[in-house]
């Protein structure tokens, strides 16, 4: 879903600038309330446009989050409330940073990520990163803990046994490998014990 907003002032600074502040918000099935938490900040923020959906983070295509990305231009500002509203793992987050900033736009979150206030400033930028990047995995593994929790759930499954791995995770760990990834790592973004790891990966290979 996308949303337009006018804004409401511009600062003497911005006149005469065609660059944009593009945001984007991303929830869960059962967090339609943060969705709307997260669109009400970016709106106050500045933003011109903002996409949203509700989708899970391991969710290899976000649609709305490919038009925001395809949207931006040189100049532009693309805003998120927190990284792991639009990227689900280091990878993929420093992947998609580099792209933005080689095309000369700017990434920032509420939190302060690669704000103008601390861009001149390269070792509170680098501790800022490294501090989101951090906060990325364990975010990401706590809500694929929560998604986990409401889909046995909604199956009616014992919550006391041990979930069978769907499908979906299975190739999830198996991308994770052949991207490089150790065990330990596709344990943290996963949550999926590394006996399992282990059995998924060698069961890839045999096929």
């Amino acid at each position: 879903m996308t949303f337009k907003f006018k804004r409401k002032r511009f600062l003497l600074s911005e006149k005469n600038k065609k660059s944009k502040s593009i945001g984007y918000a991303r929830a869960t099935d059962s967090e339609f309330d943060y969705l709307d938490e997260q669109i009400k900040s970016l709106k106050n923020e500045g933003c011109s446009l903002i996409f949203s959906e509700i989708i899970s983070i391991d969710e290899e295509i976000k649609p709305e989050l490919k038009k925001a990305l395809n949207y931006l231009s040189k100049g532009d500002e693309f805003i998120v409330t927190k990284l792991d509203r639009a990227f689900s793992n280091r990878n993929e987050c420093i992947k998609t940073v580099t792209k933005l900033l080689n095309n000369d736009v700017k990434l920032r979150t509420l939190s302060g990520f690669l704000s103008s206030k601390n861009s001149s400033e390269i070792s509170s930028l680098v501790f800022n990163i490294l501090y989101e990047l951090d906060n990325l995995d364990n975010e990401s593994l706590l809500e694929r803990k929560k998604e986990l929790v409401l889909q046995r759930r909604l199956n009616g499954n014992n919550l006391g046994g041990r979930p069978k791995i769907s499908p979906l995770k299975e190739s999830l760990v198996i991308r994770l490998r052949k991207e490089g990834c150790s065990y330990r790592s596709i344990r943290t973004q996963t949550g999926i014990a590394l006996s399992t790891i282990r059995r998924i990966i060698l069961d890839g290979e045999a096929n």
